[in-house]
């Protein structure tokens, strides 16, 4: 017998003991042939909260044992592979307000894979696994009068996990989701003073979270607000049921704050134009902001800007710096709201740049635009693809726009 021959011979004697007569694999006896090797997870096995699919000892169930282009060896990515058990998370997610993580398919940011000490298979306890991506929550237990349920570590009591379709992923909107606790009584009737707000935004006033002021309230507080006299806006409080205003929304507030509407005749207004102008960024009664905004400036004007920019996160330039350090709030005649365009505006900032470098000022002419060259003619404020704001590559590109090559 040649020794190619007697070589196949051997190689199919093997098959067949390994695969049996009918040519079929033999199966393999899970989880024991893996914890051979994987052996730190047989006590992890017992844990009291572990994956369904791994107390049983399916390891095949997201695991490829062979080979894959996933790490870990999974059978698929983290996102398909936990949504082909857990449809009901696909749905939620699909929601109008997703929790990031869940969207993103990043389970495991959240949840053990295995198993874990907590619920859920939690990577940690929950209120200490919120605070881990949300940093104002110990901000927030900082504070003297605190939500029993924030205090509590009771995040999921008003907020869905993995998806909401109300603003927050709140499980219910305001002001369902208040009165599920709270109930409409006398108590409440007198806390104010007896008007009938159960339909209105409790947010407004109040701060789900933590405040510094009993009741919740928000900090900072509308003047006729905080001395309880509503009729300085209100003229209709004697009939049941109406908060009506006289005259519009903008009417009422321009009665005060009588310098923010000369902004109208401005060449360039912000927001100006419609009855409620002002309550698009102001809560007329309280706020944790300055100026009464609903919320801070940065998440207040994002709201409304850049919102078809391809990365609207890349517009977030100068980090800590609220919006009104360079633009004007309500109007000016600069096409994009700024103070300035003269260097003065970032020199505020920006004391030693370009000292001793390139020339500015009003004899200094951009041949491109013929306008004398300033800060802008080289730098942008918003979403620059180069360091230092720069729209263009310093090393040549930026340069021979106005410089001979």
């Amino acid at each position: 017998m040649s020794a190619i021959i007697r070589f196949l011979y051997v190689i199919c004697f093997s098959v067949l003991v390994v695969t049996g007569a009918r040519g079929e694999l033999n199966p393999v006896a899970e989880p024991g042939v893996c914890l051979e090797c994987h052996g730190e997870f047989d006590e992890l096995m017992k844990s009291k909260h572990a994956h369904t699919v791994f107390r049983e000892g399916s390891c095949s169930g997201c695991h490829n044992p062979h080979a894959t282009e996933h790490a870990g060896l999974l059978a698929e990515n983290d996102r398909e592979l936990c949504w082909g058990c857990h449809q009901d998370i696909k749905e939620v997610v699909g929601h109008s307000y997703p929790h990031v993580p869940a969207i993103n398919g990043d389970c495991v940011d959240c949840h053990d894979p295995h198993a874990s000490t907590q619920p859920n298979q939690l990577v940690s306890p929950l209120l200490q696994l919120c605070i881990g991506c949300h940093g104002r929550v110990a901000q927030w237990l900082e504070k003297p009068i605190i939500h029993d349920p924030v205090e509590g570590g009771e995040c999921l009591t008003c907020h869905g996990v993995h998806g909401s379709p109300n603003p927050g992923m709140t499980n219910e909107a305001v002001p369902g989701l208040c009165f599920s606790c709270h109930d409409v009584d006398a108590e409440f009737e007198a806390a104010h003073a007896g008007r009938p707000v159960q339909d209105s935004n409790c947010t407004a006033c109040h701060d789900p979270h933590s405040s510094t002021t009993d009741g919740l309230l928000r900090e900072n507080q509308h003047k006729p607000f905080a001395s309880g006299d509503c009729k300085k806006c209100h003229d209709n409080l004697e009939s049941e049921g109406s908060f009506a205003i006289s005259g519009s929304n903008q009417d009422a507030c321009l009665g005060c704050h009588r310098a923010t509407g000369s902004f109208r005749e401005k060449t360039n207004h912000h927001n100006l134009d419609s009855e409620d102008s002002c309550l698009h960024c102001h809560n007329p009664h309280a706020s944790n902001t300055e100026s009464l905004l609903k919320v801070t400036q940065v998440v207040l004007c994002m709201s409304c800007h850049f919102n078809d920019a391809e990365d609207k996160d890349a517009q977030l330039t100068h980090d800590g710096v609220d919006c009104t350090e360079c633009h004007l709030p309500h109007g000016g005649d600069d096409p994009q709201l700024l103070k300035s365009r003269e260097e003065e505006l970032c020199a505020d900032c920006h004391i030693e740049e370009h000292k001793v470098s390139h020339p500015l000022g009003p004899d200094v002419i951009d041949p491109r635009t013929s306008q004398a060259v300033n800060c802008l003619s080289c730098h942008q404020l918003h979403g620059a693809r180069f360091e230092k704001y720069l729209p263009l590559s310093p090393e040549m590109d930026l340069c021979i726009q106005c410089h001979d090559k």
